[in-house]
């Protein structure tokens, strides 16, 4: 299992995922994941990411939800297990 560090930060009414050499911006969380999963599954190994939220770039008005914003893992399979 490979494990590859993310940090989520939202800015300009959008979420920016920057980690393991890649940028991507969406409107939605699950957009980033998807193109996260996209972008760096493998071929055979799983990937677990580990999406950390900065906390400190949340906009005022997230702040109230931000318990729901806690740091988590996504697990991605590798691109043989997709198909």
């Amino acid at each position: 299992m490979t494990k590859v560090d993310v940090e989520l930060r939202y800015e300009h009414d959008r979420w920016h995922a920057r980690g393991a050499g890649i940028e991507i911006v969406h409107a939605e969380l699950r957009g980033i994941e998807t193109q996260l999963a996209s972008q760096l599954a493998t071929e055979r190994t799983p990937l677990d990411v580990e999406l950390r939220f900065d906390t400190a770039a949340l906009p005022r008005w997230l702040l109230q939800y931000h318990g729901h914003y806690c740091n988590y893992v996504l697990h991605v399979p590798p691109r043989d297990a997709t198909t």
